[in-house]
């Protein structure tokens, strides 16, 4: 608790976000990073509960580089108002139609971190069939066990709030389709290790920001990403 009326510091911050974001939770916020040429593949990117930024950003101009585009979706701008699985997958459907129509896009890939990664199984499973078959691959960075719908600080404080584990959501997802990325110093405690874990583990040396190499780490996504497409 900190100042003179002892206010927690979790209420502290919640209060101040509340201000911030007032109004963000209805529409998905996206940034884009485009290619410089044409592509028919597409990475929708779920940030971590920080918003879109470093490992996030970095990792998505490294792509679009390449010449694989990216659209980010800021998960603390979306999910900082409760959206159930069935919601999200409703808007991620629009989203992938948004972008058809757009850029002209015929294949994707769902890629997360951290908070971004935890929702991803139960979003794709609950996407109609017809989406789910244009998912060529779901690359999980720093996916944990457990996890929720809903942003809320005091996980950033290392407090565990109501959380459900994700795991039998990710055993009904095809494991040709996975790819899971974790930090040497989180192998204990990550979803990817996990019994019964379905698909493709990768272990890169750190801790949850992979040591911050985040050119090393979309090299290892694009390389997931091209063994998972159609010959």
């Amino acid at each position: 608790r900190i100042g003179a009326l002892g206010t927690p510091l979790p209420t502290l911050l919640a209060d101040q976000l509340q201000h911030l974001l007032a109004g963000q939770g209805a529409a998905m916020p996206v940034i884009e990073h485009p290619s410089a040429q044409p592509a028919d593949t597409l990475t929708l990117f779920y940030s971590g509960d920080g918003g879109w930024r470093d490992l996030d950003r970095a990792s998505a101009e490294h792509m679009a580089a390449a010449g694989y585009p990216v659209v980010g979706i800021d998960t603390l701008r979306y999910y900082w108002q409760h959206k159930s699985p069935e919601q999200s997958a409703a808007d991620l459907s629009r989203l992938m139609q948004q972008y058809r129509d757009k850029w002209h896009i015929k294949r994707f890939v769902l890629a997360g971190y951290s908070f971004g990664a935890d929702v991803l199984p139960a979003i794709y499973n609950r996407l109609p069939a017809s989406d789910q078959q244009q998912v060529d691959a779901m690359l999980l960075l720093a996916f944990a066990r457990t996890g929720s719908f809903e942003i809320a600080v005091s996980g950033w404080l290392g407090k565990d709030g109501a959380e459900a584990p994700i795991g039998p959501e990710l055993r009904k997802v095809p494991a040709a389709k996975v790819y899971c990325i974790y930090g040497s110093e989180e192998a204990a405690e990550s979803g990817c290790t996990e019994a019964g874990a379905p698909g493709e583990r990768l272990v890169i040396e750190g801790g949850h920001h992979f040591d911050g190499d985040y050119a090393a780490l979309a090299e290892k996504m694009l390389a997931a990403i091209k063994a998972r497409q159609p010959r």
